[in-house]
């Protein structure tokens, strides 16, 4: 291994870059201090030279002595610390200047890093009216002098920090490496032997003559080989006892698995098996015969890929079966992928198949039931001879009818018919005789009126038509409702043929009522064109 990777290494980069960002922040607050002070000094020499002048410029200054002035200043700026020197007068006039002058642009504040130091002295005269100020002398010295004598300072320091830093790096390399790597190089390799240690008959030697802290965790590895040892013969005991365990049980899952298999292939019961990718991996033929297919075209399924499983919720209820590990149900009504309808109660099942989430579906057909749910619906408000709505379908039909016209403000005709003679036939020909002119009259009554229109067996020999929609005007309703009573009699002057030999010509009493949705009910209206029937019934008696 590295050494700088090495946890000595790593100890020594530790301790030794502690001390040196120690160091440098050290000499970086030893040069600021020092850089500080200079700069202290420099503006008390500035201040001195500007009292020692302030006599002699002050004097040229009030003879207006301009030569003399910057003569003066020309003096002044030979000080190795003066950069610059200005003379302005009180007005604000300069009268002399020598070397580098700041420009009034620039910062001349006295901070900590200002590129000036300057020192501004009045200039005063006495006079017979009292001290007057004639104007100011400004010396300045550049940032670079107090730098250039910080240098000498900063080498110093320097060369004293990287011989204490060389051999404190010369001391920690040597102690650590002695008294920390070496020992632990030695328990390292014998760390990386403890995988033969266990499986050996004879522990390895640790030898380290010291009593400290690495010389007990020594010891202790001498004892930990010896229990490592025994604990590895207890597991090598206990795997070959879970080897057997594993096994067994894996036969018998074996087993189980294919013996769930059998039943699930030979059930009566549909069923099918998915991934939870939605491909079908099990079937059974229950499956494929009721869905009208075959085992390899469903192997072949994907219920992702069905657009009838997510028309249905199918789809959706198997996402979620397989999503929240719930059993789910739900009644569908499918067409399947071979173009079969068929209606199912399905039960989805999670479970696990091979460390794998799938999904087990039981499909239980619906189909027989609905029909004759479909057929004991349609029989209790059908006529089972002719076919016709019943008097409890007619009833609502009228009220759906009287309600629409109510809000188009339309009207609606019932016609009353009444077969004439019906008793005559049966009492002659038998019933079965009566039953065919009922069917036939029936077919004759559906084929005179419109598709909207409705007829209706009350029972017997009595039939009912009713007209919707005929518009709002009374005469006009009134007008079409004749006009299909007429239509009526055409069709029922053909002669019907009930059997061998028997011919009838059917005739009928027939009674007309015109109502409004707002004007009536259906019971009501009922009872007014059977009402409106017998009085028929009866001039049809009374011309006879």
């Amino acid at each position: 291994m590295n050494y700088w990777h090495s946890l000595a290494g790593r100890l020594f980069r530790l301790v030794f870059g502690g001390y040196l960002v120690l160091a440098i922040v050290v000499t970086a607050v030893q040069l600021i201090l020092e850089y500080a002070t200079i700069r202290q000094q420099i503006h008390e020499d500035l201040d001195s030279l500007g009292q020692s002048f302030n006599g002699g410029v002050a004097n040229a200054m009030w003879e207006l002595d301009v030569p003399l002035m910057k003569t003066m200043a020309h003096g002044i700026a030979q000080s190795s610390i003066v950069t610059g020197v200005k003379i302005a007068s009180a007005e604000g006039e300069i009268l002399a200047t020598e070397g580098d002058i700041p420009s009034t642009n620039e910062n001349l504040a006295l901070g900590f890093l200002a590129p000036f130091q300057f020192n501004a002295t009045p200039l005063k005269r006495k006079t017979p009216t009292g001290l007057r100020k004639l104007g100011e002398l400004t010396i300045y010295a550049d940032r670079s002098v107090a730098l250039n004598r910080v240098k000498y300072s900063f080498f110093v320091i320097l060369i004293n920090s990287l011989i204490k830093t060389t051999g404190l790096w010369l001391i920690f390399y040597l102690v650590i490496n002695k008294g920390l790597s070496r020992p632990l190089a030695k328990l390292t390799e014998v760390v990386t032997q403890f995988e033969l240690i266990a499986g050996a008959k004879e522990t390895i030697s640790i030898d380290y003559p010291y009593q400290d802290e690495l010389g007990r965790l020594m010891a202790s590895m001498r004892t930990m080989q010896e229990r490592l040892r025994r604990a590895h013969e207890a597991l090598e005991h206990s795997n070959r006892n879970l080897e057997k365990t594993v096994a067994e049980r894996t036969q018998h899952l074996s087993e189980a698995y294919e013996f769930n298999e059998k039943i699930l292939l030979s059930s009566p019961v549909a069923m099918g098996v998915y991934r939870s990718d939605g491909q079908c991996v099990m079937a059974n033929q229950a499956y494929a015969e009721l869905v009208g297919g075959t085992l390899d075209a469903l192997l072949a399924h994907n219920f992702n890929d069905h657009l009838a499983w997510k028309d249905s919720g199918l789809f959706d209820a198997c996402r979620e079966a397989l999503a929240q590990r719930v059993p789910q149900r739900i009644v569908i009504d499918l067409l399947t992928s071979f173009d079969k309808m068929v209606s199912l109660d399905c039960q989805l099942l999670p479970t696990v198949i091979g460390g794998n989430a799938h999904l087990l579906i039981q499909f239980f057909d619906l189909t027989e039931r609905k029909r004759l749910e479909e057929e004991l619906r349609h029989f209790a408000f059908h006529d089972p001879l002719t076919l016709l709505p019943n008097r409890r379908l007619l009833v609502e039909k009228i009220q759906h009818a009287l309600r629409s016209g109510k809000r188009r403000a339309s009207h609606v005709a019932l016609l009353f018919i009444d077969l004439n003679r019906f008793k005559e036939l049966n009492d002659t020909h038998g019933h079965e005789s009566g039953d065919r002119l009922l069917v036939e009259v029936a077919k004759r009554l559906t084929n005179a009126v419109r598709d909207a229109d409705t007829v209706a067996r009350l029972g017997g020999d009595e039939f009912i038509v009713l007209l919707e929609d005929l518009g709002p005007d009374h005469e006009l309703a009134y007008h079409y409702a004749g006009s299909v009573l007429q239509k009526i009699r055409q069709t029922f002057d053909a002669e019907i043929r009930l059997g061998r030999g028997v011919f009838h010509r059917c005739s009928a009493s027939i009674g007309i009522q015109i109502a409004r949705g707002d004007e009536t009910d259906a019971e009501t209206l009922i009872r007014q064109a059977d009402a409106m029937m017998y009085e028929e019934k009866k001039r049809r008696r009374s011309a006879d």
